[in-house]
């Protein structure tokens, strides 16, 4: 299975392909493969996982020199291995937290997803329904000032923000400030969270325009049957425009941003490419061209409005990149992470090992935004007003651009406010993807 994603959380089907080599069609159908060997061992595990990287990995040929029995787990060993400063990407994580987030959409958490504002303060920007924050009355826009004790700004100086292991039952205290200004402090305990994916389906209109809008979450398992339902609504409700709101998603499964773009562009670009995935040259039998499909739901639009900022990943860059040689495709917010790059799976233990094996383009050859998108209109996330609030900044500028074709008054003091926060604290850069996307 092709995964775009991080996971932060995060088996998929079990195999259909050995380690010694497969094609796209058997990966695409099946999901992980088994790595060769039975060593499970700590070293053991960490030589399966350099052998998978010898022979699978994108930059296998920049791979550090690194001996498997000096560290003492394997995702510090993963780390050691990584290609810098390009892979911020490749992990190793359990089947089972795999399996639970690609399944369902679940992870073990508090149940929060945040951000730093352009003073350095961090922010809850969502709360997942019936999660431990939200059954304690957090809400979005609440100020995180102490997590255990220890200042947030602490934290972020030392590279350790972080809420503990992903472990049901662990306890967490947090100390949050209210807008109102309240202080409370919550001792939160750890369980299984599951994140709504499609959410806030609405139709705005607009002048001559009837303008669709939903929050996407995730690109996984469950996604497509929420997403045919959303299409097969707003294609009944006659809309003409589509905003989707990619703020958050960190990405997931190429199928899924393949079914999501075939709803978007509809029946004229069927066969049509919609992304070429190149391996490295010792796999050059994995090269594989996803395209566009017919879907009975699909809209057919001309131009396409994402929300973004940079929590946008993977997957959710994907598709802007796929659909740019199609439509119109406009962007809101602020630049996306840059991850032009996708992992396959390999089962090694009870682990899954998910290194940087391809690269992803699109149908004009376009695949080099480690730098992330630009947004065409830059607006700030907005934590005074809910998400799916026509007044919520980067809402109310994508319906200014869809209504005026142009970003509106405000975008030059968004692009200023923007790239205030960037000089405080490139934190997607600094902790990287898992942690970028995943919720807490």
């Amino acid at each position: 299975m092709y995964r775009l994603r991080y996971a932060f959380l995060s088996c998929v089907l079990m195999l259909l392909a050995s380690c010694g080599g497969t094609d796209s069609s058997q990966v695409l159908a099946g999901g992980v493969q088994e790595a060769a060997g039975n060593d499970c061992s700590l070293t053991g595990e960490n030589y399966q996982i350099l052998g998978v990287m010898q022979d699978w990995y994108y930059w296998y040929q920049n791979l550090p020199a690194a001996d498997p029995a000096a560290y003492s787990n394997p995702e510090r060993f993963v780390e050691a291995l990584r290609y810098q400063p390009l892979d911020r990407f490749s992990y190793v994580t359990t089947q089972a937290a795999n399996q639970a987030f690609y399944g369902a959409g679940q992870y073990v958490g508090v149940g929060i997803s945040q951000l730093l504002n352009a003073s350095g303060q961090l922010q809850v920007s969502d709360v997942y329904p019936n999660s431990p924050a939200a059954n304690a009355g957090m809400v979005r826009g609440d100020t995180i000032l102490t997590i255990n004790g220890t200042p947030v700004s602490t934290l972020v100086a030392n590279g350790t923000l972080n809420y503990g292991p992903a472990t049901v039952g662990t306890a967490v205290t947090l100390e949050f400030e209210h807008a109102a200004g309240d202080t409370h402090t919550v001792t939160l305990t750890k369980t299984v969270v599951t994140q709504p994916n499609v959410k806030l389906l609405q139709v705005f209109t607009a002048g001559a325009h009837k303008i669709g809008y939903f929050f996407f979450q995730n690109f996984i398992e469950p996604s497509d049957n929420e997403l045919n339902d959303a299409f097969k609504q707003l294609k009944a409700d006659g809309v003409d425009e589509l905003i989707i709101d990619d703020r958050y998603n960190g990405g997931g499964l190429l199928s899924v941003a393949q079914y999501l773009g075939s709803l978007i562009a509809g029946n004229s670009e069927v066969g049509q490419t919609f992304a070429t995935l190149n391996y490295n040259d010792k796999h050059r039998g994995s090269d594989y061209t996803f395209t566009f499909n017919s879907e009975p739901n699909a809209l057919g639009l001309n131009r396409i409005v994402f929300i973004t900022s940079n929590a946008t990943a993977s997957a959710a860059e994907l598709i802007i990149n796929a659909l740019k040689p199609y439509l119109d495709v406009v962007t809101v917010g602020s630049t996306t992470f840059g991850k032009p790059v996708g992992e396959n799976g390999f089962n090694i233990c009870s682990d899954v090992l998910y290194p940087m094996t391809f690269k992803m383009t699109n149908a004009a050859g376009y695949g080099d935004y480690f730098d992330g998108f630009a947004p065409t209109c830059p607006a700030e996330d907005d934590l005074t007003h809910t998400l799916g609030d026509s007044s919520e900044a980067s809402l109310a500028t994508a319906l200014y651009y869809i209504t005026n074709g142009n970003c509106g008054p405000y975008a030059f003091a968004a692009a200023r406010t923007l790239a205030e926060r960037a000089a405080i604290m490139p934190a997607p850069k600094k902790y990287g993807w898992r942690q970028l996307v995943n919720g807490y």
